[in-house]
Order: structure tokens, then C-alpha cells, then sequence
């Protein structure tokens, strides 16, 4: 297994394509699951290299309620299981801004209002973090409590809520009671 460092690194020296501006012609599907771990399958076996994953990764898109994997030329739809990354790795920086790292090596700054939501109907959902584009991240056991241990609790509606806070931005985390 690569290091998470090593990850980063690849995944930074990726470009970053202009797959909004891309409307192929050709369509159709591809057997590739991303599977609710992170994990990337194709044909029933793991995609064992990263490199490979962290490209398809910057090729993905979120289009009429489908994953797709694009190019100029073609537009494949692929499975998801739940949600297509996994925040490993949450790090609240000096300034208070968390850094967030994805099982594929990608880096997210919570710094937008909307970027981090959790169903406060739902007692015990765990937060999702927008990637990008429509991109959501799950996040893993590890990254939820590093986040949770630094929530403020307030009172709204009787009932006691979790809240975080990046750089300007607060977020409802879940709900204590």
C-alpha cells in the first residue's frame, strides 16, 4: 500500500481537466465499481495502481444522477456504492482551517459554507464533505473522530447539537442529544 504522503504527491502533480466543458456524443458503461471503502474495481478485481485510480479519479463526473468516467470523445458510466471518496485524514491547521486528504491523495480545505452537511433528521449520520463538482466523501472512522473531538455543542430546538468550525465557516457535525 502507498503511503498517504506518496498519494498526495502523485495526486498534486495531476492535471486538472476541463470535464465540465466536455459533452461527448459517445455513451455507454463500463464495469467499474468504487466501492464504499475507496476501493476501485474493475471486472470483479481491485485496481491495484494508484496512479491508474487517482487518473480516473480526475475524470469523474456527477451527470443526470449517474457517475461517469469522461474524456473529449466518450462518457462511461460507472457503479458507485455509496459515495466515490473517503476523507482519511483530517487535520485542523494553525489557523483553524481543517485540511482534509481523500483516499485518492486530493486535498480539500473546509473553507466554503456549504462544503461539509450531515442530515440532522437522521440522529447518528455522519457528515459527507463536498470534493468537488458534485463529488461527495464519506468519511472514514479515523477522520470523523479527530473532527468530532474539537465540536462545540449549542441548543437549538431542544435538542444539543455538534457543531465544527473551519476558518469563517461552522457546521452542523450531528446531533449529541
Amino acid at each position: 500500500m502507498t503511503d498517504l504522503q506518496s498519494l498526495v504527491a502523485a495526486a498534486e502533480q495531476l492535471p486538472d481537466y476541463a470535464i465540465d466543458t466536455w459533452w461527448p456524443q459517445q455513451q455507454g458503461s463500463i464495469d467499474i465499481c468504487i466501492r464504499a471503502d475507496g476501493s476501485w474495481w474493475h471486472e470483479g478485481g481491485l485496481i491495484k495502481r494508484h496512479k491508474l485510480v487517482q487518473l480516473f479519479s480526475r475524470l469523474l463526473s456527477y451527470r443526470n444522477g449517474h457517475y461517469c468516467l469522461l474524456t473529449p470523445v466518450e462518457q462511461l458510466t460507472i457503479k458507485v456504492e455509496t459515495l466515490p471518496f473517503v476523507i482519511v485524514q483530517a487535520v485542523q491547521q494553525a489557523d483553524a482551517v481543517w485540511q482534509l486528504t481523500t483516499n485518492i491523495g486530493e486535498q480539500i480545505w473546509l473553507t466554503e459554507q456549504h462544503q461539509l452537511k450531515v442530515n440532522m433528521s437522521v440522529p447518528g449520520d455522519i457528515p459527507t464533505v463536498l470534493v468537488r463538482d458534485q463529488l461527495w466523501a464519506s468519511l472514514s472512522r479515523q477522520a470523523y473522530y479527530d473532527m468530532a473531538l474539537k465540536v462545540d455543542s449549542i441548543e437549538r430546538g431542544g435538542r444539543v447539537i455538534a457543531q465544527l468550525q473551519s476558518a469563517a465557516c461552522v457546521y452542523d457535525f450531528g446531533i449529541l442529544e
